[in-house]
C-alpha cells in the first residue's frame, strides 16, 4: 500500500490516477489544465448569519485563464469526477498547511471541501483520504469535507463507518441536502455537525420544495448553512427560517488562487 507521508507524494500519487482515468476528451483537456497548474482553487466567504463574521472558506474548482469556469460544467467520466474531488481536497490541505506555517492558528478559516461520496468509498479516493487522515493530522483538523450524496441510499453503512473515521481528525463533517428529495432524513445516520443546503427560494415552487426539509431542520435542531443567497432579502429569510450561516452572497465573489506543482526534481518534504 502506498504511503503518501508528504504533499508531494499526495500529489504524485493524484497525478497518476488522474493520468491513468482519462477516458474521454473532457477527461483529456481537464488532464492538460491540470498538467499545466491551470485548475484552481477558488475560495468563497461562509459567514455567520447573524454577525456576518466570516467562519470558514468554501472551496471549489476553477478552470480558464482568470478561473472563471467551473471544472464540474465537462462532460467528465466518473472516475476523473472523483480525482477532482481528491485534487480540491489536495489542494485545500495544501493552502491549510501554508497557513499553519504562516499565521496563528486562531486566525485560520477552517476550509470547507465538496466532496461525492461516492468519491469516499472508491478505492483509490478511501486510501487517499485514509492516508491524509494518517499522515497530514494536523492539517485535516482544519478541513471540512462537506459530503454529497443521493437519496435515498440503499446500503448507506460502509459510508457511515468511514464518515466516523473522518469525523475523528477532521474539524467537522458536513452533509448537503438538495430540493427535492426523497428520504433526505437518511442523512441523520450519519450524525452530520452540520447541514448545508442546495436549494433557492427564488420561487413558490421552489420554497414548496424546501418546506420538509425546513421541518426536519427545526424538528432535529441541525446547524445549516444557507447557499446560493443572492440578496439581503433572501438572507434575511433564510435567517428566519433558521439559518446558522450562509455563502454565495453577492459581496463574496470567489477569490481564485493555486499553487505550483511539484516537478520531479523538486525536494520539498511538504
Amino acid at each position: 500500500m502506498a504511503k503518501l507521508f508528504s504533499f508531494q507524494t499526495l500529489f504524485h500519487y493524484l497525478s497518476d490516477l488522474i493520468e491513468n482515468n482519462v477516458t474521454t476528451n473532457d477527461d483529456a483537456l481537464v488532464f492538460e489544465a491540470f498538467k499545466h497548474n491551470d485548475i484552481r482553487h477558488a475560495c468563497q466567504a461562509i459567514r455567520e448569519a447573524n454577525t456576518g463574521e466570516v467562519e470558514f472558506q468554501h472551496l471549489t474548482l476553477r478552470f480558464g485563464s482568470h478561473g472563471e469556469q467551473s471544472v464540474y460544467q465537462f462532460q467528465l467520466s466518473e472516475k476523473m469526477a472523483y480525482c477532482l474531488d481528491l485534487y480540491s481536497l489536495y489542494l485545500a490541505l495544501r493552502q491549510t498547511k501554508f497557513q499553519l506555517e504562516t499565521f496563528h492558528p486562531d486566525l485560520i478559516s477552517n476550509v470547507v471541501v465538496p466532496i461525492k461520496g461516492e468519491t469516499i468509498l472508491w478505492p483509490e479516493g478511501k486510501l487517499f483520504i485514509e492516508q491524509a487522515l494518517e499522515h497530514h493530522q494536523q492539517t485535516f483538523a482544519h478541513i471540512v469535507p462537506s459530503i454529497q450524496v443521493d437519496f435515498p441510499l440503499t446500503s448507506p453503512n460502509e459510508l457511515k463507518e468511514f464518515v466516523k473515521q473522518i469525523q475523528k481528525t477532521a474539524y467537522a463533517v458536513w452533509f448537503e441536502l438538495y430540493a427535492p428529495c426523497d428520504q433526505f432524513e437518511q442523512v441523520a445516520l450519519f450524525k452530520p455537525d452540520m447541514i448545508k443546503l442546495a436549494v433557492s427560494l427564488e420561487n413558490k415552487e421552489d420554497r414548496q420544495a424546501f418546506l420538509p426539509i425546513a421541518r426536519f431542520l427545526r424538528q432535529s435542531r441541525y446547524k445549516w448553512v444557507a447557499g446560493r443567497v443572492s440578496s439581503k432579502i433572501e438572507l434575511n429569510q433564510y435567517k428566519l427560517l433558521g439559518a446558522s450561516y450562509y455563502f454565495g452572497y453577492f459581496s463574496d465573489i470567489p477569490m481564485s488562487m493555486s499553487f505550483r506543482n511539484f516537478s520531479d526534481a523538486d525536494n520539498d518534504t511538504y
